[in-house]
C-alpha cells in the first residue's frame, strides 16, 4: 500500500505531513535565529498537547534570554516592551486550549512572570490567579510556582499567590519544602522569610526540624538553637498523637547532635503535656 500510496500523491500533488518533531525543530531553528512570530507561528501546526506545551516553553524561554541580554546592555526599549508583551498576550489562546492543567498551571505561570518584568501587574495578577487555581490538586506546581517567584524576588507576588491557595495545610506542606531547599541551597533569609508564612505549629516546627538538620552538619550549636525553637512550637501542638510524633523526631534528631541515646522516658513524658 505504500506505493500506491506514493502513486496517489504524485498524481495530485500531495505532499508528505510534517511529523511533530520536524515541526519542533524548526519552532527551534526559528528560536535560534531569533524569528519568534514565525516559531509561534509553526506552533498552530502541532496536535499533541506534550509538543505543544514544549514548543511554549521553548519560545517563553527564548523570549527570557532575549530580555535578559536586552537589560545587560541597556538596549531594551518601550517599542521592545511593547512588541513582547503582545507576543505573550498572542500565546494565552493556545496555553487555554490545552485540556492538560499542569501544563496551562505551569505555562501561566511562566507568563505571569513575564508580564511582572514588563510592568504590567494587570496582566501579570491575572495570570497567576488562574496558574493557583489550575494548581490547586497539584502540590509541586504550586511549590514551583512559589519557588520562582521568590527566587526572582517578586516576594509580593509570592504572597498573593499564597493568599490564593485555599487549602492552608497545603500550602504549609508546601512552604516547608520550599523552606527546606532555599536553606539547603544557602539562601538562608529566603527559608526564614518562608518559615514566617506557615500557619500552623505543627508544619512550622517539621520545617525548623529539616533545616536543623542540614546546619547540624556544619554547625552544631546553630543547629540546636534552631531545634529549641522547634521544641516550643511543638508545645502548642493540640493533637496529642501529632505532638508526639513530632517530638520523636526532635528528640532524636537533638540526642543525634549531641551524640547521646535517646531517653523514652523524656520522650514519654511529653506524650500528654497540653499544650499552653
Amino acid at each position: 500500500m505504500g506505493k500506491l500510496d506514493d502513486f496517489f500523491k504524485s498524481i495530485i500533488g500531495g505532499k508528505e505531513k510534517k511529523s511533530e518533531l520536524e515541526i519542533l525543530e524548526e519552532i527551534e531553528e526559528y528560536l535560534k535565529m531569533k524569528e519568534i512570530d514565525k516559531a509561534l507561528e509553526q506552533i498552530k501546526n502541532l496536535e499533541k498537547e506534550h509538543n505543544i506545551f514544549l514548543a511554549l516553553r521553548m519560545v517563553i524561554r527564548s523570549i527570557v534570554e532575549q530580555l535578559d541580554k536586552e537589560e545587560q546592555t541597556g538596549t531594551l526599549n518601550e517599542e521592545d516592551v511593547s512588541r513582547t508583551r503582545e507576543r505573550i498576550k498572542e500565546m494565552i489562546p493556545a496555553v487555554n486550549a490545552l485540556f492538560n492543567p499542569r501544563y496551562r498551571a505551569l505555562l501561566m505561570a511562566d507568563l505571569a512572570i513575564l508580564f511582572y518584568r514588563l510592568d504590567d501587574e494587570l496582566n501579570g495578577d491575572l495570570a497567576l490567579r488562574t496558574a493557583i487555581n489550575l494548581a490547586e490538586n497539584h502540590d509541586d506546581i504550586i511549590r514551583e510556582i512559589l519557588m520562582n517567584l521568590i527566587r526572582l524576588g517578586l516576594l509580593d507576588k509570592a504572597g498573593y499567590a499564597m493568599k490564593m491557595v485555599r487549602d492552608p495545610e497545603k500550602l504549609d506542606v508546601v512552604l516547608v519544602h520550599l523552606a527546606e531547599m532555599f536553606y539547603r541551597a544557602g539562601e538562608v533569609e529566603k527559608a526564614k522569610l518562608i518559615i514566617k508564612h506557615i500557619a500552623s505549629p505543627f508544619h512550622k516546627a517539621m520545617a525548623l526540624y529539616y533545616i536543623a538538620s542540614i546546619e547540624g552538619t556544619q554547625n552544631r550549636e546553630e543547629a540546636l538553637r534552631i531545634l529549641e525553637g522547634a521544641f516550643k512550637l511543638a508545645e502548642e501542638v493540640e493533637d496529642p498523637d501529632a505532638r508526639f510524633e513530632l517530638m520523636l523526631k526532635l528528640y532524636d534528631l537533638k540526642h543525634s547532635l549531641l551524640g547521646e541515646a535517646l531517653n523514652l522516658r523524656e520522650i514519654l513524658s511529653r506524650r500528654e503535656v497540653p499544650p499552653q
